[in-house]
C-alpha cells in the first residue's frame, strides 16, 4: 500500500514539529512574555507523572497505607512541607498502584478502540461486522481470533478514515477494487471462452485504470498533509527566529537575570547592578 510507504516519511517531519516546536507549545502556556525562564524544559516524564491530581494521589495514598501505614503518614506530614519531593516519593512508595493505574489505562484504551473499530465495521462492512458478533457468546477465542484478523485487514483504513474521511473513502474503494481485481484475474484463468475472457478483460482494465486514479489520489492528499505541516513548521521557525531576537535585547536580559535570581533566592540576596 503507497500510503504505509509514506509513513516513515510523515513520522520523521512529525519528529521535527516535536523538536521545532517547543516556542510555540510554551506560548501556549499563560507565562510572562518577558519572562524566558518559563521556557525551560522539564524533566521528562511518563504519562502517569504528568499531573498528579488529588484522585491520583488519594488512590495512591489509600494503597499505602494498607500497604505500610508508616510511610504513609511520614509521606502526609512530607506532602504539607515538601510537595516536589513527595511527589518523587510518592512515586517510589507507589509503584504498584501506578502501575496498576497504568494497565488500567491502556486497557481503556484499547477497549475504546476495540469498541470504534466494532461501530466502524458495522457502518462500512455490514457481513462481517454481522459474522463477528455471531461469535462474541458461541465461541470467545474464535471471535477474538476473527476480530485480530479484521483489524488487520481493515484497521489502516478504519485510522485512515477517523484522522482523514476522503483519504477513507478512498481506501475502501481501492480495497473493493482489489478484492474485484483479484477474483477476475483468477476467472480469466479458469474461462475457456474467448468472448468471456475479453469481457472479464475489459473490466479489469478498467479497474487497473481507476486504482491507478485512485493512487494518484492518495498521493495527493499525503501531500496536501505534508504541506500543511510545513507550513505550520515554518510559522514556529519564523515565531522563534523573533523570540530569539527579543531576547537578545541587552536590558531584557538584565531584568531576566536579576528577577530570576531573586525568584532562587527568595529575596535573600541582593546585588548592586548599576
Amino acid at each position: 500500500m503507497q500510503l504505509r510507504r509514506m509513513l516513515p516519511f510523515l513520522a520523521a517531519v512529525a519528529l521535527a514539529g516535536v523538536l521545532v516546536a517547543p516556542t510555540a507549545l510554551a506560548s501556549d502556556r499563560d507565562k510572562d512574555p518577558e519572562d524566558i525562564w518559563k521556557d525551560e524544559p522539564r524533566q521528562p516524564r511518563s504519562w502517569w507523572n504528568r499531573e498528579l491530581s488529588d484522585e491520583t494521589i488519594k488512590r495512591v495514598m489509600d494503597g499505602l497505607r494498607k500497604r505500610d501505614p508508616a510511610k504513609a503518614k511520614e509521606l502526609e506530614q512530607l506532602r504539607k512541607k515538601d510537595r516536589d519531593l513527595f511527589d518523587i516519593q510518592l512515586h517510589q512508595y507507589g509503584r504498584p498502584e501506578f502501575e496498576q493505574m497504568g494497565r488500567e489505562y491502556w486497557e481503556s484504551r484499547r477497549r475504546k478502540r476495540h469498541a470504534e473499530f466494532l461501530e466502524w465495521l458495522k457502518a462500512n462492512y455490514v457481513k462481517e461486522h454481522e459474522d463477528l458478533i455471531q461469535l462474541e457468546d458461541r465461541d470467545p477465542t474464535l471471535y477474538a481470533r476473527n476480530f485480530e484478523h479484521l483489524m488487520k485487514q481493515y484497521g489502516y483504513i478504519f485510522d485512515a478514515d477517523k484522522s482523514n474521511p476522503e483519504l477513507g473513502t478512498v481506501l475502501k474503494e481501492d480495497y473493493a477494487l482489489k478484492q474485484r481485481r483479484d477474483e477476475l484475474r483468477h476467472r480469466i484463468r479458469r474461462e475457456r471462452s474467448e468472448s468471456q475472457r475479453e469481457k472479464f478483460g475489459l473490466e479489469l482494465q478498467q479497474i487497473v485504470a481507476r486504482r491507478y486514479d485512485l493512487i494518484v489520489r492518495q498521493k495527493e492528499i499525503a501531500y496536501e498533509r505534508l504541506l500543511g505541516k510545513l507550513e505550520d513548521l515554518q510559522r514556529q521557525i519564523q515565531e522563534s527566529r523573533d523570540e530569539i531576537a527579543k531576547w537578545k535585547d541587552d536590558d531584557l536580559r538584565r531584568e531576566n537575570v536579576r528577577q530570576r535570581v531573586k525568584s532562587l533566592t527568595r529575596g535573600k540576596v541582593t546585588f548592586r547592578w548599576d
